[in-house]
């Protein structure tokens, strides 16, 4: 396998390709352009996955392609490479290990490659500038999928063609933010799963948020943790959610002599994915998952039933990976 890096001097910022096996052909798109619905204004948004494929497939269609997909893997894929990027951390080594974590699963045909590119006012300026940096890939025959991700004007796309599974039928311009995944397919490797939940895609996520604040990211703090998985196994037994027993937060962690200057913990029954968590939690508890004062952090899952909790050190402490890949790149500290 092999892979080439390309920069340029204008608004591109870097290319990676990455190659799996051959790639099969696709046959000849059935939909006219007459017959595609009117695209919402690009111009007015940033970020819009939806209307950049609407855009895209409208352009394929016009050169007689099929029309390619929103893929929920490659958008992870994208998301970990971009806030990555927003980092300063995005080399050739991490795309290979984002490449076997997220996209060699789907297949051993696959081709995939990426590109960011910024910075854009808007998706219209974005797609404009990306058919003219990636022509070939983008109106290639047989490309399948992309993925796409976007922060503050700077926007990540991955691409992929020779996929095994796609849905039995493409919408041109897809009406819902539902995205297409392969059948059994799990949003991370099994080996990242720690207390029932993704900790390095939760801590890539919410570290993000952090990072816009200006706040210092997490750093998981054991104690916090194996408190938090007591709490969503508590939970679980119960049936419903709790902040107030039967097991008391604060007596457990100060029971244990951690040595902690303040605690906020919050719970829930709503979990669904990483993502679901982390909208729950800034939609609801922003001011402490922004509060720089808390340094540490605790997070679990069980059965639905979910526990966070928030903790306030009397030193300090640095996460070395704001966004780790693995659970081998996640920080701790007890």
């Amino acid at each position: 396998m092999k892979f080439s890096i390309l920069t340029a001097v204008t608004a591109a910022v870097m290319t990676v390709s990455f190659a799996f096996g051959a790639v099969p052909a696709r046959p000849e798109p059935l939909t006219s352009p007459e017959s595609m619905p009117m695209l919402p204004a690009l111009s007015s948004t940033r970020g819009n996955a939806q209307q950049i494929v609407c855009q895209i497939n409208r352009e394929r269609s016009n050169r007689y392609l099929s029309p390619v997909f929103l893929h929920r893997t490659l958008s992870d894929a994208a998301l970990s490479l971009g806030q990555r990027y927003a980092d300063g951390n995005l080399n050739s080594a991490y795309f290979d290990r984002v490449f076997n974590s997220h996209i060699a699963p789907l297949g051993s045909n696959v081709y995939s490659s990426y590109k960011v590119l910024g910075t854009f006012a808007n998706d219209d300026d974005y797609v404009v500038r990306l058919e003219q940096s990636i022509y070939d890939t983008l109106f290639a025959r047989t490309l399948d999928a992309i993925g796409i991700y976007e922060n503050s004007g700077t926007y990540t796309i991955v691409l992929a063609s020779g996929l095994r599974d796609r849905p039995s039928s493409v919408d041109v311009c897809p009406n819902t933010t539902t995205q297409y995944s392969p059948p059994g397919d799990t949003p991370s490797p099994p080996s990242n799963i720690e207390n029932g939940i993704d900790l390095p895609a939760f801590l890539c996520a919410i570290n993000h948020e952090r990072t816009n604040a200006r706040t210092d990211a997490f750093v998981v703090h054991t104690a916090l943790h194996n408190e938090a998985w007591e709490q969503a196994k508590q939970m679980s037994q119960l049936g419903h959610y709790t902040v107030d027993g039967p097991r008391k937060v604060d007596e457990s962690i100060y029971g244990q002599h951690v040595n902690m200057k303040e605690l906020y913990w919050v719970a829930g029954d709503s979990f669904h994915n990483v993502n679901s968590l982390v909208n729950v939690l800034m939609s609801t508890y922003s001011s402490k998952v922004l509060d720089p004062k808390y340094q540490v952090i605790g997070v679990a899952q069980k059965d639905g039933f979910w526990s966070v909790i928030f903790g306030s050190l009397y030193r300090s402490v640095h996460a070395r990976n704001s966004c780790p890949l693995t659970l081998s790149d996640v920080d701790y500290t007890s």
